[in-house]
């Protein structure tokens, strides 16, 4: 377990007045009731959460008079902040677990209530040496996590811990269920990467949750040189609630939704897109992309009679082989380093845009230098083979033509790249021209991206431009997770008119005779109109589908593959639509309402103009129509 126990005789306790729903008062009574004496020196500081506070500073120089003991009075971020102080050091971190949560004490094997905690620290001292979790300058003793609990601990007030303690944190989680939906991560543990969706990762020093019996996992212990990486992706509250049976059942191996990775030297985590809190022992730490590193014994803590020491390293267990990268995935932290040059270098060029007069000048030269151009012949000048340099030298040029140079040249070194270099510089460009599709703000570019993309809305033919327009409207609504689950799955079921196939068995089964005559002519006429539009007519016409930021489809990104005009959801919504009318007339306002649905959610999703689903719906009508007729003559023949 660690040295043989001993007596401390000089104790300084760091103690939060305002840690959960505990009473200095009380806890101070407990303190100078069994840990002061004749034999015995006890020091009591209480902190303030003034601006300046050094609580770690205070710690060193107890350490340095002497102090043998340092105990923690407080919850799991004032256990983190004093344990931090004590790094490199041999003098023990005692703990009075009252907190709100007290996890670390829980994972110590320490008695939960106050005066049993106070009594186990004024005698003779068990202790073991527990791993930390190094982030920055800072030492993890439990937990390090991205996802829900993050949020959870970013949106849970000091106010409501002391006025409902855990039920607070239960009350914003719950929230958060329903709202935050799964991301893509790509982890690193000891230099294997591992690219997964998860709604929530958890760098664990310590099985429990906080809430017993619940835990994150089977045989995670603090003092066996190993740190366990929980992955859980849970996307509805059914799966939620699969997770806490496992948890609670001990059978977290069994569930598909929990994945576990071992580091016994570093991990890395970054995510998709906007940013993520991370949460350091029940303390907000920054925001991903992270990189911590595993430090076996690096804190001495004082243990409960219920812990089970380990000591040795376990073996690490077999690590599942990544899987292929999908386009616009999470990449590795060191790519994400190397093309943030290029990010910064595109800020400072759009911020010099600030009237009308400079954004009419930049699109000028913008399309004369991507004029005829497609991806694959927008290539980087000879010999540059760092994007960071060839963006600079393009954006060296003098006014407009060094915004223009730095946009295309960007596209260029895009273009020019595979695999995860390519996404990271893509990822990069994308957080500057478009902000809000990584869903944050960046007020000091809204002005130059806004004159830019009414310059080149001016630009465009005059139902381009109102096309553009109302989609940019529409797909710019809001879009909470819940809403883009029910439009994403409303496409999928209507994808080539499969919903309505399945409405019609339903209704054969309710109405034979009927049934039996509809499904006999409404499949056919639907998949005759849908498959006339998705293959001769699109490529006919060739249209691109749309971008969200219009200076990103001139200048970055890679050009979809598939064409959008005209919706083909759109026409075999409508062609059902019209079909089901003729043989279920009093049912229609309900088959139109599922057909515009389809078609509004094509354009909120942003794969296509409201042009493309109008003349969907249209070409649609009109194709099943046609087909219609045909069978009514084949069969009166």
């Amino acid at each position: 377990m660690g040295d043989e126990p001993r007596r401390a005789t000089h104790v300084f306790v760091v103690l939060n007045p305002v840690a959960g729903t505990s009473n200095s008062a009380e806890v101070r009574a407990a303190l100078e009731q069994w840990i002061t004496g004749p034999d015995r020196r006890c020091t009591i500081y209480e902190t303030t959460g003034a601006e300046g506070e050094d609580v770690a500073a205070l710690v060193r120089a107890a350490v340095a008079d002497g102090a043998d003991l340092v105990v923690a009075a407080g919850g799991d971020g004032t256990v983190s902040l004093v344990a931090n102080a004590l790094v490199g050091t041999d003098v023990p971190l005692g703990i009075l677990p009252i907190g709100t949560a007290n996890v670390l004490a829980q994972v110590l094997g320490m008695p939960m209530d106050l005066h049993g905690a106070v009594d186990l620290l004024a005698g003779d001292l068990p202790t073991a040496r527990i791993d930390g979790i190094r982030l920055g300058n800072r030492h993890a003793a439990l937990h390090i996590s991205v996802g829900i609990t993050s949020l959870m601990q970013r949106d849970t007030s000091r106010e409501a811990k002391r006025r409902f303690g855990r039920l607070a944190y239960l009350w914003v989680a719950a929230r958060w269920l329903f709202d935050f939906q799964p991301q893509r991560f790509m982890i690193v543990v000891d230099g294997v990467r591992h690219r997964v969706s998860a709604s929530q990762v958890l760098i664990a020093n310590g099985g429990a949750m906080g809430q017993p019996p619940f835990t994150w996992g089977p045989d995670i212990a603090p003092d066996d040189g190993v740190i366990d990486v929980c992955v859980i992706n849970a996307r509805t509250v059914r799966d939620y609630a699969a997770v806490a049976w496992s948890t609670l059942t001990g059978r977290h191996r069994t569930n598909q939704r929990l994945r576990y990775l071992h580091a016994q030297k570093s991990i890395a985590i970054n995510s998709r897109g906007a940013a993520l809190p991370v949460q350091l022992d029940g303390e907000l730490a920054g925001t991903t992309p992270i990189q911590v590193q595993v430090v076996p014994g690096a804190f001495r803590m004082v243990v409960g009679p219920s812990f089970v020491a380990h000591g040795v390293p376990r073996a690490a267990a077999p690590i599942v082989q990544p899987q292929p990268l999908p386009t616009g995935e999470p990449v590795a932290p060191e790519q994400v380093a190397a093309a943030a040059p290029v990010a910064a270098t595109l800020r400072e060029k759009l911020g010099q845009i600030e009237s009308r007069a400079q954004a009419r000048q930049v699109v000028d030269a913008l399309l004369r230098e991507a004029e005829g151009a497609t991806e694959p012949e927008v290539q980087p000048p000879s010999g540059t083979t760092d994007p960071a340099t060839g963006v600079r030298r393009a954006a060296s040029q003098p006014g407009s033509l060094g915004v223009a140079g730095a946009l295309v040249e960007t596209a260029a070194q895009v273009s020019a790249r595979e695999g995860e270099a390519r996404e990271a510089l893509e990822q990069a460009a994308q957080a500057v021209t478009n902000p809000q599709l990584a869903g944050t703000d960046d007020p000091a570019l809204a002005g130059p991206l806004a004159l830019l993309r009414e310059e080149l809305l001016e630009r465009m033919r005059p139902y381009q431009a109102l096309d553009t327009r109302l989609f940019l409207a529409i797909n710019g609504l809001p879009h909470p997770p819940l809403a883009n689950q029910a439009m994403v799955a409303l496409t999928t079921v209507m994808n080539g008119g499969w919903g309505w196939v399945l409405a019609l068995i339903a209704a054969a089964a309710l109405d034979h005779p009927r049934g039996k005559r509809a499904l006999r002519q409404v499949p056919p006429a639907l998949w005759f109109a849908t498959m006339t539009v998705e293959y001769p007519i699109k490529h006919y016409f060739r249209r691109r589908r749309p971008f969200r930021d219009v200076v990103q489809a001139i200048a970055v990104g890679r050009k979809p593959g598939t064409y959008s005009f005209p919706s083909g959801h759109s026409a075999a919504a409508f062609a059902g639509a019209w079909l089901l009318t003729g043989h279920y007339p009093r049912l229609a306002p309900l088959w139109y309402l599922v057909a515009a649905l389809v078609g509004f959610s094509r354009i909120y999703l942003g794969a296509h103009y409201p042009g493309d689903v109008v003349s969907g719906a249209l070409t649609g009508t009109a194709l099943a129509e046609v087909a219609r007729r045909a069978i009514d003559l084949a069969d009166e023949a």
